[in-house]
């Protein structure tokens, strides 16, 4: 039995229509000079990130991203701002972060105080990031006080396997931890918190998590899907709450793979076999684990920038991401403009 709240710290997906056809690719730009058009579409000025492709509101996974992103472009004065607003609107009793807002709801705007794991773990390290940048020990204090909850709380043992909690609640069967998302172990993140509050549980995440890639692969060209079931005994499934797919959950799995310096011939193999089957044009935007089917429009701007990274890291096409277009949502914006910056920080990740 699966024990769901009403409402599951997942942040909606603009995925049941055809997006915007692809911008054409633009001329290189530097991080700081894309940043500042992201910030310009997506960042209010007092802080709030706002998912254009979701009625508008705001939730840690996107106010996770926009620190990093404001730490990577050496903008302090963007990140300190989103900070205090994440801060003040979103973070709990304990240090942990209500997951969403809605500014469309002037009475109760965060009505779910549960918490999304990988905006947790977002904000976390680009409080690490911002503080060894800016020499700021206040951010990699509050960074430990995070981390701490994320390791006494969201990192627990299911049957077989570490695992790492989607949320507080929802998300544990009667049996143990019954579904769980590979896109939320954020593996360039776990060596800064080791460095930060050191401990075995994030050596052993990093490996529970490599682990699922290698078991967890379905379909026609075994692809990791957007979440995952375990059953009691411990087998892998693909979930049956969320449509079975590798889409744009998963999506985030290659790019956090080649962040890390993890990206290693098996592991992007089936990434690459499902990109590479379509002649050089954009990939569909997902498929169907369970039929084998594909969406009938392609992927935006962000999945081909990660899709263009994995090609180039995998060697089979030159180093030139695709950059943030006028038609592109919080969404694909914000996965386009991390892939520019993974891309930049490749050469110094362990191989």
């Amino acid at each position: 039995m699966l024990v769901l709240v009403a409402a599951s710290p997942v942040p909606a997906r603009a995925d049941d229509a055809a997006p915007s056809p692809p911008t054409a690719t633009a001329p290189p730009a530097t991080v700081a000079e894309q940043w500042a058009v992201y910030r310009g579409r997506f960042v209010t000025d007092d802080g709030r990130v706002v998912d254009t492709g979701n009625k508008e509101v705001s939730h840690t996974e996107g106010q996770g991203w926009a620190m990093l992103l404001a730490q990577a472009a050496g903008d302090r004065a963007s990140f300190t701002r989103i900070w205090d607003w994440t801060r003040s609107k979103l973070q709990r009793h304990d240090a942990l972060f209500s997951w969403r807002y809605d500014p469309n709801d002037e009475k109760k705007p965060v009505s779910d105080t549960n918490d999304a794991s990988d905006g947790d773990i977002l904000i976390a390290w680009a409080l690490i990031r911002a503080g060894r940048t800016w020499d700021e020990p206040d951010y990699t204090r509050e960074a430990r006080r995070i981390l701490s909850d994320i390791r006494r709380r969201l990192i627990v043992r299911a049957p077989g396997r570490t695992v790492l909690l989607p949320g507080l609640s929802g998300f544990k069967g009667k049996d143990g931890v019954s579904l769980i998302n590979p896109s939320y172990y954020i593996y360039p993140a776990l060596a800064d918190f080791n460095a930060v509050l050191p401990g075995p549980e994030w050596g052993r995440l990093r490996q529970a998590g490599l682990n699922l890639l290698s078991d967890a692969r379905f379909g026609r060209w075994g692809l990791t899907p957007d979440w995952v079931n375990i059953g009691r005994d411990g087998d892998l499934s693909v979930a049956t709450k969320f449509p079975p797919r590798f889409g744009f959950e998963a999506i985030r799995v290659p790019l956090y793979l080649i962040w890390a310096g993890e990206a290693t011939p098996p592991r992007l193999a089936s990434y690459l076999d499902f990109w590479n089957d379509y002649g050089g044009k954009p990939a569909p935007a997902w498929t169907d684990l369970k039929d084998n089917s594909v969406a009938p429009y392609a992927g935006p701007t962000g999945f081909r920038a990660i899709t263009e990274l994995a090609r180039a890291v995998g060697g089979t096409a030159p180093a030139t991401l695709p950059t943030i277009g006028d038609k592109d949502d919080y969404y694909s914006a914000s996965l386009a403009l991390l892939a520019a910056v993974a891309q930049g920080e490749i050469p110094r990740q362990a191989h």
